[in-house]
C-alpha cells in the first residue's frame, strides 16, 4: 500500500477515535461537579459550569478497526484543547505507529512507521467542503462543546436533544440521550457528494462508520480514562533528516 493510502487511513482512524468520550465506559478523573441531566432544561444547567472545562484528556482508550478485510488493534491517547487543538497518539503493542494534530483549518499526521509527515487543510479552498470541520470533531469529544450550540436544538420529549447544525448541503445532527445526556446518534452527510461520517450507541461501546476520504470502514471504540484541565505538550516536530514531508490538498 503506498504512502499516501496509509495516511488517508490514519486520517480517518483519527476522526473516527474523537469518539472515545462518548462510549459509556470511560472512567473520569478530576471530574467537575455538573447537574443532572434531563432534556433541554437539564443541558441548559449543565452549560452553566461547562466553560470551566478547558482542557479534556483520554488516556488508555481502545479501538478495533475492520478496514478492507482486516482487523486493527490500537490504545489510544487523545487530547483536545478548547478551540485550539485536537491531538492523538495511537499505539499498537508498546510503539507509537502515528500521532496526529487537528487545527481549526489543518491536520498534520506523522506516520512513524513510514517516516512521513502528511499535511492537509481540513478547509478546502475549491469544491464541496468535507462532511465535518473543527468545531463539529471537537462537540464529538465532549457534548459541553456543544454548549454554544443550544439555539440549534431541540426536546423531542422522547428519548433524544437533538442538535441540528445542518449547513449547505451537509446535514448535521447530534442526538444526546435526554435522560443522560450521553451521546446517541450522530450524522454527517453532505448531499451532493455522499461523503458521510455517522455513529451509533452499541451498549457499552460505539460504532462509527463512514466513506469519509476514501473507502467504507467501520471502528468500534470503548475504555480509557478521562480527566479535565490537565495541559500537557503536543509535540509534532520530527528530525527533518529523517522523515519526508508531503501536502495533501
Amino acid at each position: 500500500m503506498s504512502g499516501r493510502m496509509n495516511n488517508l487511513r490514519w486520517f480517518i482512524v483519527i476522526t473516527a477515535l474523537l469518539l472515545f468520550r462518548s462510549c459509556g465506559v470511560v472512567k473520569e478523573v478530576m471530574q467537575p461537579t455538573l447537574p443532572e441531566f434531563g432534556g433541554m432544561k437539564g443541558m441548559e444547567e449543565r452549560c452553566k459550569d461547562g466553560d470551566t472545562i478547558r482542557s479534556i484528556l483520554i488516556s488508555k482508550a481502545e479501538a478495533i478497526l475492520m478496514f478492507d478485510n482486516e482487523r486493527y488493534e490500537v490504545t489510544i491517547t487523545l487530547y483536545s484543547k478548547r478551540d485550539s487543538i485536537i491531538y492523538l497518539s495511537a499505539v499498537n503493542s508498546g510503539f507509537e505507529i502515528m500521532r496526529a494534530s487537528v487545527r481549526q483549518d489543518s491536520i498534520k499526521v506523522i506516520n512513524r512507521l513510514n517516516k512521513i509527515v502528511y499535511r492537509s487543510p481540513l478547509k478546502r479552498k475549491f469544491g464541496y467542503q468535507y462532511p465535518v470541520d473543527f468545531d463539529d470533531l471537537q462537540s464529538l469529544i465532549s457534548t459541553l462543546y456543544l454548549c454554544d450550540e443550544l439555539d440549534k436544538a431541540y426536546d423531542d420529549m422522547q428519548n433524544h436533544l437533538v442538535f441540528d447544525l445542518d449547513e449547505n448541503h451537509i446535514r448535521k445532527r447530534i442526538n444526546l440521550n435526554r435522560a443522560g445526556g450521553a451521546l446517541s446518534i450522530f450524522e454527517f452527510y453532505h448531499q451532493k457528494t455522499d461523503r458521510y461520517l455517522m455513529g451509533e450507541r452499541l451498549e457499552n461501546s460505539f460504532k462509527i462508520y463512514s466513506n469519509f476520504m476514501i473507502t467504507e470502514f467501520e471502528i468500534i471504540a470503548s475504555g480509557g480514562i478521562r480527566s479535565f484541565n490537565q495541559d500537557i505538550k503536543v509535540k509534532m516536530e520530527v528530525n527533518p533528516r529523517k522523515y519526508t514531508f508531503t501536502e495533501l490538498r
